[in-house]
């Protein structure tokens, strides 16, 4: 059962059937192992990153980014020789899209040069399942944190059924510092993380990045992009819906306050340092997030062209900081609660239900 509520501060709350015990479970569990990778900090680490969010804080001042987040975004040019290729993944078939991303740091900010040391992440990379006729909308999904391969993702979004049942074409793109993107060594993903200039610059990154996804899918042909976003690409198809006037924005258990993220994540076990991380003042590194914080800037989306699907038991993204927040600052967008935990959303029946209707109510799907 799902319930959809207009009034978030009296979000449902979940009866605990053993469904919905597993969900939670689940949740526990990869909350558990995100965590814990989170805690093993080496103090030097630690005593850099303190040192570089200081001295950013003041930069970040200086240049007008904190009290005008939008500012800190480049907006990307259209990429230039991009190879494509076909691959398949089980029984999906799909196109493979690389080009040389062009994202620089800015190199006067502290965590430039380590930033662009990161060689396998200068290739963007994105997949696409098109289809060869008709003038078909798109939709761009942006995964979440660990995510970023085929395997996953195509399944995790249901690929198959958004082009084939809906009828739409469909695009994913790899987020800077995950997939094939992250440096060797790295279990689920370089980013977010304790090193919070890396943060910073993964996130504006990756916002660079699905800005030039869709400028690719718009160049070829005049249709409509709707952005499916789920945890951290629901935080990144946020900023990009606030930077750019998007056809649509869908974002699913959006964690869209990764300051907040870090303060709740101390209180879970394995992960006492994390809260304490950023710099010896907390406030500090909340301020350095503000370019890549949605709550911080201002949105360009109507409320008629957003959806937000969230879980009433999410152990990741708390609604009440995450979901609901973001639900007000966009002036109250249709909201659809599912009962379970974080990662069972996408494959939650409900919530796949309303995010099929969502894309036929704003005409991405034609009514039955």
């Amino acid at each position: 059962m799902a319930l959809t509520t207009v009034e978030p501060d009296d979000h449902p709350r979940s009866r605990l059937t053993p469904r919905v015990r597993r969900d939670v479970f689940i949740d526990r569990s990869a909350y558990r192992l995100v965590t814990t990778v989170a805690a093993r900090i080496d103090p030097a680490v630690l005593e850099r990153v303190r040192a570089e969010v200081t001295e950013a804080v003041d930069l970040f001042e200086e240049r007008g980014w904190i009290d005008d987040p939008a500012s800190y975004h480049v907006a990307p040019p259209v990429p230039s020789e991009v190879r494509d290729r076909r691959r398949s993944s089980g029984r999906i078939r799909f196109t493979t899209l690389t080009w040389a991303d062009g994202y620089e740091v800015r190199a006067e900010e502290p965590g430039a040069a380590r930033y662009a040391g990161y060689e396998r992440n200068r290739i963007a990379r994105a997949a696409l399942l098109e289809h060869r006729s008709g003038d078909r909308p798109w939709v761009l999904c942006v995964h979440g944190f660990g995510m970023g391969t085929h395997a996953l993702d195509l399944r995790a979004f249901r690929a198959l059924h958004l082009h084939r049942d809906l009828g739409l074409n469909v695009a994913f793109v790899t987020l800077p510092l995950h997939g094939r993107r992250k440096p060797p060594g790295v279990r689920l993903a370089a980013m977010p993380g304790v090193d919070l200039l890396d943060t910073v610059h993964g996130m504006a990154q990756a916002v660079w990045d699905v800005r030039q996804v869709i400028a690719q899918l718009r160049s070829r042909g005049d249709r409509r992009v709707a952005l499916l976003g789920m945890s951290l690409g629901s935080c990144v198809s946020a900023i990009v819906s606030s930077l750019d006037e998007v056809d649509a924005a869908l974002l699913m258990a959006p964690a869209v306050d990764l300051g907040t993220l870090m303060i709740e994540a101390g209180g879970q076990g394995g992960a006492e340092q994390l809260a304490s991380i950023p710099a010896e003042n907390l406030d500090d590194a909340m301020r350095l997030l503000t370019p890549v914080a949605p709550l911080q800037l201002t949105p360009r989306i109507a409320p008629d062209r957003a959806f937000i699907a969230a879980a009433t038991l999410d152990q990741f993204a708390r609604p009440s900081s995450q979901a609901m927040a973001l639900w007000r600052h966009w002036r109250e967008p249709e909201l659809h609660w599912s009962h379970g935990g974080h990662v069972s959303l996408m494959w939650s029946p409900s919530a796949q239900r309303a995010v099929d209707a969502a894309l036929t109510r704003m005409g991405f799907v034609a009514p039955d």
